[in-house]
């Protein structure tokens, strides 16, 4: 802190001593009442500010005017953030969309506002200091896309509660809510063999995400009404894939229908000979023809994300979990539209 001391002849505001921290003033409000909404960090930077330029807090006007928002019905409970690791894709309507909207208003119903950045357009250290200067309390963070599924992050937020969105694998591991492919491909064979029997194969994506696809495999093999020896010859991957393969597969009659993450992974000129009513999305908006679809969830994702995050506020845990939760977001079978 290299701002001299001003003249006693002029008091030092309030508004003033928060510059000179870097913070709101609302933070600085708050570390002056020793309010537990601010870490022990953030207190005794402020403290030790407003010792540097003979700021006084008179605790008793702090009370009055506390006592008086709550008067006028002020029920925020904090600040969170979300971060992006990357531009959040897709319209409002998107399925990111959907979980995002469902996050926010989460949010709002437990009385938090939200701020929302990318780590595109900040560094680590710019980023870290404006979730300090917004008394932001906890944050959640959203899988990069296409990051084949692990994610190091260069932040240091160790004085905010965390909760990561998606199957990423971080660095460090903090809290996490994600979806369960496992359990979403054993209900996808389970509807699917009572229209093709043992005739199911499935597409998979290993440069998706590493540990979604094997939970697909996993599944697939484990419940494959032929047993895990046969389930294994139907299993696809998209990365290098031989299309003529796989259409000899299928007109000699050794599956009827497939499992498939979404359409978008599907090679050209593939409902050239397959039919649209024997598909299976795993994760697919509904509006595919199809036998049927997996409904992953994405509302449940971004409400239990929230929830999950507050409950780490109010156990006042920050920083790198001793032992990381996950929270699997339960699928539901969605009847196609064929």
């Amino acid at each position: 802190m290299n701002t001299p001391p001003p003249s006693s002849q002029r008091p030092v505001s309030m508004r003033l001593l928060a510059e000179e921290c870097g913070l709101s003033v609302a933070t600085v409000s708050r570390a002056l009442r020793g309010s537990p909404l601010v870490t022990a960090r953030t207190r005794k930077l402020v403290e030790a500010a407003a010792h540097h330029l003979g700021y006084e807090f008179n605790p008793y006007v702090g009370q009055l005017m506390s006592s008086f928002r709550r008067s006028q019905g002020e029920t925020m409970q904090g600040n969170l953030a979300f971060i992006w690791c990357d531009v959040w894709m897709g319209r409002e309507d998107s399925q990111f969309g959907v979980m995002r909207g469902h996050a926010l208003r989460r949010a709002a119903e437990l009385g938090y506002s939200v701020s929302e950045f990318t780590l595109l357009d900040h560094t680590p250290t710019a980023m870290v200091r404006m979730l300090s200067s917004r008394g932001i309390r906890g944050v959640l963070i959203l899988s990069p896309a296409g990051s084949a599924g692990k994610s190091h992050l260069r932040l240091n937020l160790e004085d905010f509660a965390c909760v990561s969105i998606g199957w990423s694998l971080y660095s460090p591991a903090f809290h996490r809510v994600r979806f369960d492919h496992f359990q979403a491909t054993r209900l996808a064979i389970h509807h699917a063999k009572r229209r093709f029997g043992g005739r199911i194969a499935v597409l998979v994506d290993f440069r998706y995400d590493q540990r979604s696809d094997r939970s697909c495999r996993a599944a697939f093999l484990s419940h494959h009404p032929d047993g895990p020896a046969a389930a294994a010859g139907l299993i696809f991957d998209v990365a290098g894939l031989d299309v003529k393969k796989l259409r000899r597969a299928y007109e000699d009659g050794k599956f009827a229908g497939l499992i498939v993450l979404s359409r978008s992974g599907l090679p050209p000129g593939f409902f050239d000979w397959f039919p649209h009513e024997n598909m299976v999305y795993l994760d697919d908006d509904g509006d595919t023809p199809s036998f049927g679809r997996v409904d992953l969830r994405y509302d449940l994702l971004g409400r239990w994300s929230v929830d999950h995050l507050v409950g780490t506020i109010q156990r006042h845990e920050t920083g790198e979990p001793a032992v990381p939760m996950t929270i699997f977001v339960p699928p539901r079978w969605m009847a196609g539209n064929r």
